[in-house]
């Protein structure tokens, strides 16, 4: 029977392992050992393919439509056309995307020049006429070699604007980088004539009606021989003007967006451990948190790794803001960049040639060498089309007006900037940009300022 010859065959099979056992576990042995090295060889040599294996606190790339470049984000605030003792200049105006453009296609070369200290009183250019294209923060040669396309690396460092004319012998555009403090400055030349459109087209745009007359606003220090030396400069427009407001609408944030942010920032998300309370949600993983307002649609980010014992990396922390926000689709809206202190780079959302200088609206990330240290930002994600308002204009008070106030209520040592710029008044979804003229100083950072007849409005 079939069975029978089963039950031989195994007694067989058995006895054989009985007689041979001491082999069997040798050979056995042996195999494991094998195996175990070849393993713990392929562990030490393996080297993963990051085309395909990204880090968790990243998103595919395919999945980033909005990436950014240094050119993106590192833009002018405003353009003041110099005619002689004349100024002239605009707010929230085209004029000032043009010249980005045009700066954006320009090569440049350093020129040597002797000259090399700034006086703001100094003729510029032929009969004093020239254009100052000014930038809000100050850049570093590592920045504005990559906006403007230079072809060396000797110019001056923290420079905040630009001066363009044309010379008067080959009609070609020549100009100063400049760096109000410390006062520096160095000659430049452009290699191509991608800015003479612009430039040739000042007098037309006075005549349209698109450039007004502006007035200077000088702050000044005392030195220690009596001196004054101008600290710093402001243009303001001489008289009233008017701007527009916008309205735009934006969905709330919501937990998908909380999820965005959380696998972008964390090194295991799965890790993350959350907990509400009024207004408030935090996640942490024990290394680090994220603190979302949801009043405000807000978080903060800090890490609580101390200071990285690796040697640092020659990185501009700009370029890691821009590359880091790339990875996760992080901008939303447009920014650019208001500042770089020291391993911190701060933007601010930028709507119709105009920035955004409501607080909650600002967004900064602080580095530690390669890593990220803090990130502070909006999840608020406007959608730019214009909804029609009924009161589309707001009249703002002229230059004069600005400078009374200020001395009048501020103590001008303390003043770092004064400009326009928007608020943001919130109503549900949909969100008012209002311009306003701000000041950022010292003790409050930027603020409203508040004329005789707002608050005559408020009572």
């Amino acid at each position: 029977m079939n069975w029978l010859k089963w039950i031989t065959h195994a007694r067989k099979i058995i006895n054989f392992f009985r007689e041979n056992y001491e082999l069997i576990k040798s050979i056995t042995l042996t195999v494991l050992i094998l195996l175990s090295l070849v393993l713990t060889w392929s562990l030490w040599t393996f080297k993963p393919s990051y085309s395909i294996i990204e880090d968790a606190r990243t998103v595919k790339k395919q999945e980033v439509a909005d990436e950014k470049e240094l050119t993106d984000v590192v833009r002018p605030t405003q353009v003041i056309y110099h005619k002689g003792s004349q100024l002239y200049g605009a707010e929230a105006s085209s004029i000032i995307e043009e010249f980005h453009r045009g700066l954006k296609d320009t090569k440049f070369t350093i020129v040597t020049d002797k000259k090399d200290t700034f006086d703001p009183d100094e003729k510029i250019g032929v009969n004093n006429t020239y254009i100052e294209v000014i930038y809000p923060a100050r850049m570093s040669q590592v920045i504005y070699k990559g906006v403007f396309k230079f072809d060396s690396a000797k110019g001056p460092q923290n420079v905040d604007r630009v001066f363009l004319y044309q010379d008067k012998d080959t009609d070609g555009i020549e100009g100063y980088l400049v760096s109000y403090y410390p006062k520096k400055i160095q000659k430049i030349k452009a290699l191509n004539n991608a800015l003479i459109p612009f430039i040739k087209g000042m007098n037309s745009n006075i005549e349209k009606g698109e450039l007004v007359p502006y007035i200077t606003y000088d702050i000044e220090e005392r030195k220690d021989n009596g001196q004054s030396e101008i600290k710093k400069r402001f243009y303001f427009p001489s008289e009233r003007i008017q701007l527009n407001k916008y309205n735009y609408i934006s969905n709330a944030p919501n937990q998908d967006t909380y999820e965005k942010y959380k696998k972008a920032l964390f090194k295991d998300p799965l890790a993350v451990k959350s907990a509400t309370t009024d207004n408030q949600i935090t996640y942490a993983d024990g290394t680090a948190a994220m603190v979302v307002n949801t009043q405000q649609n807000r978080f903060s980010y800090k890490s609580f790794a101390g200071l990285s014992n690796t040697n640092p990396t020659v990185t501009s922390p700009l370029s890691q803001s821009i590359k880091y926000i790339n990875t996760h689709a992080g901008w939303g809206n447009p920014y650019i960049l208001s500042d770089v202190i020291g391993t911190e780079t701060k933007f601010w959302l930028f709507v119709e040639n105009l920035p955004v200088l409501d607080s909650n609206m600002h967004m900064s990330l602080k580095w530690n060498y390669s890593e990220l240290q803090e990130y502070n930002r909006s999840m608020i994600q406007l959608y730019l089309n214009e909804i029609p308002s009924s009161e589309a204009e707001v009249t703002l008070p002229s230059g004069k007006e600005v400078k009374e106030l200020i001395e009048s209520e501020f103590n001008t040592n303390n003043v770092y900037d004064i400009r326009i710029g928007y608020t943001m008044e919130k109503h549900e979804t949909l969100y008012t940009l209002v311009p306003r003229w701000f000041i950022n100083y010292e003790t409050t950072g930027w603020v409203q300022l508040t004329f005789k007849e707002d608050r005559e409005e408020g009572f």
